[in-house]
């Protein structure tokens, strides 16, 4: 049986530890099956700034002989400083003895305790102290997220320092005041030389520190695994991350990629809002990280105990980690200043529950890249190519490609995320593209992907080949006009023949909580089926919206609003929508009376897992194959307690379906193996 590994984040206090607080921690790890312990250093309220070496030797001195007695019961130890460049100012300085220089954002605030990335001193600083954090030899050794270059407060993005606009003058060939740069830098319109220099930097910088960090580190103890903590993959591309050159050269050579993906849910949410921020950042990092990284999800419950997150939700968190294909899950149940373990929150008893049904699902563990279904397309390149219509804050860089990923997920089609690279190729596959990502790939790459696969356009998508001149071509558009949410236009959009959950011609808003629309005419001997009309309030037609284009194009012709995404894209009749879309172009896995319930179905659809992002229990499964399917059972694995339940089921073929006569509970994730 495969073993989900359990990490558990611990602060110890190296003023005010006591033996006690080190019993509690050891009973807690033997009764929660806890496999690895990571101590956090210099944490959160305990923090006090930079330290030097001798002060960073104090908090070593003290997890020895605990790591030493966590080891004599098979626990294994990890070490998690809390800084790197620091997460934010607190009001302290920089220790004269360290003397490195410090950000300053994009509107010119100096920072008082963050580090300038491109300080050689700071560089410097940080490898010795990873390579004094080794000689503990941990099995991973994490860098924290504030390894990046946004989200320090009281700072907006940086670093426009001095040091950096020496750098930023160099590229550029001439001098530029950090006002006209920051100017360019989010100028609307076409890209910049300011923006581009920018992300390059920064890409490099971050790379650059990997490496001296990971050298340091492996002269000392060469069997540790160097781990990155991330974020949110949008905000990484705004820093111009690249997620494979920084993990390869952080792990260095012999070891995995590992990192810590973000579970975006610090605070207990409605299941089906975490369901789609679970795609839009969980699953990209994942996608972005690749099958063989070793990926640990943090579970983190801030300000902690039942009163900020149920100890039910917490456990949905973890055996939901499944669906990016986790090694195992980082534990953050506790306050991260010296308390120790609460016995009074039940999560041991619950971890022990959970352990033997993971380690048997991860069994036959998820790769996203062997996932069947539509592939939503991502580009970590995407902030170097965008064009802007406002250049007011540097979050109009930010990445609109997560928008399908949420949508598809949370209606129950098999999904997986798929990193654009300059040399991918797509022939006969299922694709879901939003925002700018077509502005990285030239005409002819454009047009490939457009006509030999099948293709899910947004709005945004739309406009780049309007831009391009190949929206005739390849979509037949003969003519397209941006109208405005609340502009007097639209009121709302009906399916116009259709009958859906019961409702003709069901009808959704394009009033409020959505984006604009795109109007488009097609030419009159074009292949188009139009399947939704846009209506103003007095029901007069408008014009087309959602359409099927040439058998293989679904176009949703919408942009996203600020504040609300797509949130008028989720109601049950659209979801029938782009079922009835779909089965005109492609046959695709989905599930169909069961809202908020995810799948995910491997390529030879041996192995699907199914999770309830939703308070509802569903009687029955109701599965719409991709593929005919041959196999007449299958091994249902799924949680009882503390017990693992493996059951024979009977795939019942109906038509187009199969179904499955057992219930998904509420919060319930579970396997289905199909023979």
């Amino acid at each position: 049986m495969a073993n989900f590994y359990y990490s558990l984040r611990h602060a110890l206090d190296p003023r005010s530890n006591t033996p006690e607080t080190d019993a509690k921690l050891l009973e807690f790890c033997k009764k929660g099956k806890i496999d690895n312990v990571t101590f956090m250093l210099n944490v959160e309220e305990l923090n006090a700034s930079h330290l030097t070496g001798p002060e960073t030797q104090v908090w070593l001195d003290a997890i020895k002989p605990v790591q030493a007695e966590l080891a004599k019961i098979g626990v294994t130890t990890s070490l998690n400083p809390w800084t790197t460049i620091m997460h934010s100012d607190r009001g302290m300085t920089v220790n004269p003895e360290i003397g490195f220089d410090t950000m300053v954002d994009i509107n010119g605030k100096k920072a008082t305790m963050l580090a300038c990335p491109a300080d050689p001193k700071w560089r410097s600083y940080l490898a010795d102290r990873y390579a004094q954090y080794a000689t503990l030899h941990p099995k991973e050794l994490w860098l924290e997220d504030d390894f990046r270059h946004y989200n320090h407060t009281p700072l907006k993005l940086a670093c426009f320092c001095d040091r950096h606009m020496k750098i930023y003058e160099e590229k550029l060939g001439y001098e530029i005041s950090r006002a006209d740069f920051v100017k360019e830098f989010v100028k609307a319109g076409d890209p910049t030389p300011a923006r581009r220099v920018y992300l390059e930097t920064a890409r490099q910088e971050m790379i650059d520190t990997a490496a001296q960090i990971e050298k340091a580190v492996h002269e000392v103890s060469p069997e540790t695994n160097v781990a990155l903590m991330s974020s949110f993959p949008d905000w990484h591309a705004l820093e111009g991350r690249d997620w494979a050159k920084l993990f390869d050269t952080l792990a260095g050579p012999g070891h995995p990629r590992v990192n810590r993906p973000h579970l975006p849910a610090y605070n207990e949410i409605a299941p089906l809002k975490y369901s789609r921020a679970f795609e839009e950042y969980t699953r990209i990092t994942a996608g972005y990280l690749g099958d063989d990284a070793v990926l640990i999800p943090e579970l983190e419950n801030y300000m902690y105990s039942g009163f900020v997150k149920s100890v039910k939700f917490t456990q949905f968190q973890i055996e939901t980690a499944a669906l990016v294909g986790a090694r195992g899950i980082l534990l953050n149940l506790f306050p991260m200043m010296g308390n120790g373990v609460n016995d009074t929150y039940g999560y041991a008893e619950m971890l022990a529950e959970s352990k033997p049904f993971l380690n048997k699902i991860t069994e036959n563990r998820l790769l996203m890249s062997k996932t069947r279904g539509i592939q939503i397309l991502v580009d970590q390149d995407s902030s170097f190519t965008m064009h802007t219509s406002a250049g007011v804050d540097p979050e109009k860089l930010l990445p609109q490609e997560k928008n399908w990923a949420a949508l598809l997920g949370t209606f129950g089609f098999s999904t997986t995320i798929t990193p654009v690279t300059p040399k991918s190729v797509f022939k006969d596959q299922n694709l879901a593209i939003s925002g700018q990502l077509l502005r990285n790939l030239d005409n002819e790459q454009i047009k490939s992907l457009i006509k030999d696969n099948h293709v899910m356009l947004d709005g945004e998508s739309i406009q780049v080949l309007i831009d391009r001149g190949l929206d005739n071509e390849l979509l037949h558009i003969t003519n397209s006009e941006w109208h405005p949410f609340r502009s007097n236009y639209q009121a709302f959009e009906q399916a116009d023949g259709m009958e859906i959950e019961g409702v003709k011609n069901p009808r959704i808003t394009m009033l409020q909580h959505t984006g604009n629309h795109l109007q488009l005419e097609y030419a009159a001997d074009a292949d188009v089926k139009v399947f939704t009309f846009a209506y103003n309030e007095f029901s007069e037609k408008l014009g087309n919206v959602m359409a099927l284009i040439d058998h293989h194009i679904i176009v949703m012709p919408m942009d996203k609003d600020p504040k609300y995404g797509w949130e008028s894209q989720y109601i049950g009749y659209k979801q029938g929508i782009y079922q009835a879309m779909l089965d005109e172009s492609i046959s695709v896995d989905y599930l169909v009376g069961m809202p908020n319930v995810k799948i995910s179905v491997n390529e030879d659809a041996s192995t699907i897992w199914l999770s309830n992002f939703t308070l509802d229990d569903y009687p029955t499964i109701k599965w719409h194959p991709a593929q005919p399917v041959a196999a007449e059972y299958a091994t249902l694995i799924k949680k009882y307690d503390n017990t693992v339940i493996e059951k024979e089921v009977k795939l019942i073929k109906d038509g187009a379906f199969v179904i499955i006569n057992e219930p998904i509970n509420s919060l319930e994730t579970m396997q289905l193996l199909l023979k």
